[in-house]
């Protein structure tokens, strides 16, 4: 409830413009990276390279990713959210632009690192602004719309960029992608303040969170790699993205083109419903999160994103290949913000960007490290063998935090 108190209406005020400013700038820049989605392969195959290059252009950008994460956390610690993702949104908007510029393959791989690494510092410098301007009461929803926004600028972004294709070329959607990254970095310089110095109630130390870091250790960065709860939320979330780019967004395509005799269309469809489902649930997870706990909804999501897993195996037409696509997105949308909200929770408050970038830095591993291993598997064994190993390590990690993980203790 807001308080009739003015600086209280001044504060709730401030609160929102800022979830707001974020949510705007995360839906646009996103819908520019979907902007790009269909178009890139393409683009990089008309240099004349092969298949497996064009495979690396699309994963150098999460490589970028990786690397910054970490950098990005400690930076928006020592210089400051807002300069930090106005950093981030600039090396965006000029490497999208030379990307349309580019007239070899190597420059577009060079610029597409380069937007991974400055999408990393945006990403990981707007989680951190949500974890400071929020409690623990409301930090899933808080994050839950930032995850809506992106869910919904991901999944606008295709459409425009193949109709932009289409008219005028593929590198209208570069143009595309560096128009809507400037319009994000505008109205982050124009509507998001400094949050760095925001201390919520329960970061202020009247209530240590059970399970947080030692009150002792909480200037030493190796405080948070040993942290038992921080390893175990995190292998979670790297299974999460393990999934998401391995199982889901390698071996499922291919076992659908091979064993439900299914094409690029109706497979396009059933990643579409996924991603819909997924978004309706994002934000209701938040709340969920928000009321009974961080942990409430990690082992259910595990089962529930098994059981879609383990359906793809007998699949046999687009029927069922469509059932096991929604199972698993109501799996992945049954998380939501939680992990994220849980890692918050237990974070120092002059470690929380250094925290979320390790965070990330997980689940980006998993994107990296999944496709990789689960490839391998399907080469020397099955699709079947790939996707049950999968499965295995998605329920040891939700078991693994149901049982041994903390909940944080509310103030």
């Amino acid at each position: 409830m807001i308080q009739s108190s003015p600086s209280q209406l001044v504060g709730f005020l401030r609160t929102h413009q800022t979830v707001f400013a974020i949510c705007v700038t995360t839906c646009v820049t996103m819908m520019g990276q979907g902007v790009i989605a269909p178009v890139l392969p393409l683009f990089a195959k008309e240099f004349g390279v092969g298949v497996a290059m064009v495979g690396f252009t699309i994963a150098v950008f999460g490589l970028g990713r990786f690397f910054t994460n970490i950098p990005a956390g400690l930076a928006s610690e020592r210089y400051g959210r807002r300069r930090v993702m106005l950093a981030g949104l600039l090396i965006v908007t000029i490497s999208s632009l030379l990307m349309a510029l580019s007239h070899s393959f190597l420059e577009l791989v060079i610029y597409r690192f380069t937007t991974g690494i400055g999408n990393a510092i945006y990403l990981t410098s707007a989680i951190t602004v949500l974890a400071d301007i929020s409690t623990q009461e409301n930090r899933a929803r808080y994050m839950s719309l930032q995850q809506g926004s992106l869910l919904l600028g991901v999944g606008i972004g295709p459409g425009l960029g193949g109709l932009a294709a289409e008219f005028w070329g593929f590198r209208s959607a570069f143009y595309l992608l560096t128009l809507l990254t400037a319009i994000g970095l505008v109205w982050i310089f124009f509507r998001m303040p400094e949050t760095s110095g925001t201390r919520s109630t329960e970061a202020t130390g009247k209530s240590e969170s059970k399970g947080a870091f030692p009150q002792s250790e909480r200037s030493s960065f190796m405080s948070i790699l040993a942290n038992m709860n921080f390893l175990l939320v995190s292998f979670y979330f790297f299974m999460i993205v393990f999934t998401r780019n391995g199982g889901r967004g390698s071996i499922v395509p291919l076992l659908g083109d091979a064993q439900a005799n299914i094409g690029p269309g109706e497979i396009g469809l059933a990643f579409t419903v996924m991603a819909l489902v997924n978004f309706v649930m994002v934000v209701p997870a938040g709340w969920f999160s928000d009321r009974y706990g961080r942990k409430a909804l990690m082992l259910p999501s595990a089962v529930v994103s098994a059981v879609g897993l383990f359906l793809y195996i007998g699949t046999t037409g687009f029927s069922t290949f469509m059932i096991s696509s929604v199972i698993l997105g109501i799996g992945a949308g049954l998380a939501g913000p939680s992990p994220l909200a849980f890692i918050s929770d237990i974070a120092p408050v002059d470690r929380r960007g250094s925290a979320v970038g390790l965070f990330r830095t997980y689940g980006d591993l998993g994107g990296i490290v999944g496709p990789i291993a689960l490839g391998w598997v399907v080469d020397v064994a099955t699709f079947g063998w790939a996707l049950n190993i999968n499965i295995a390590l998605v329920l040891l990690s939700g078991l693994l935090v149901a049982v041994f993980a903390k909940e944080p203790r509310r103030t």
